[in-house]
C-alpha cells in the first residue's frame, strides 16, 4: 500500500464515520439530547451511561474481531461499517466523559 493509498482509505473512513455519526444521531436523540439512548438504557441496565455504550460497542467489536481471526475482509462495505461503528462507540464514549465532567464540576459550583 502506497502513502497516497493509505491516507485515501483512511480519508474513507473518517469522513463515512463522523457523517453517519451525525446523521444516525438526529434519528436516535431524544429531547435535544445526542446521549438520551445510552443515559436511558442506563436506566433500564443499572449502570451508567459509558457502560451500556461499552456494551454496544462490544457487539460490533466481537463481529470485527471474527472477521480479523478468519482473515475475512472480502466485503469491504461490511469492514468499512464495523469499523466505523466502533469509532462511533468511542466517539460517543468520549463525549459521555465530557458530559459527565463537565455536570460533576456544575454540581460542585453549586455547593460553593
Amino acid at each position: 500500500m502506497t502513502v497516497e493509498r493509505f491516507e485515501e482509505v483512511l480519508d474513507e473512513l473518517e469522513g463515512n464515520s463522523l457523517k453517519t455519526l451525525k446523521k444516525k444521531n438526529r434519528l436516535y436523540s431524544m429531547y435535544n439530547n445526542p446521549l438520551h439512548n445510552f443515559e436511558s438504557g442506563a436506566q433500564i441496565s443499572g449502570g451508567t451511561a459509558a457502560q451500556t455504550c461499552w456494551g454496544y460497542m462490544t457487539k460490533h467489536l466481537t463481529a470485527l474481531r471474527d472477521k480479523v481471526m478468519r482473515n475475512d475482509f472480502c466485503d469491504k462495505g461490511d469492514l468499512l461499517e464495523k469499523c466505523q461503528d466502533i469509532i462511533n462507540y468511542v466517539r460517543f464514549i468520549y463525549c459521555i466523559g465530557i458530559n459527565e465532567e463537565e455536570l460533576r464540576t456544575q454540581e460542585m459550583c453549586k455547593c460553593e
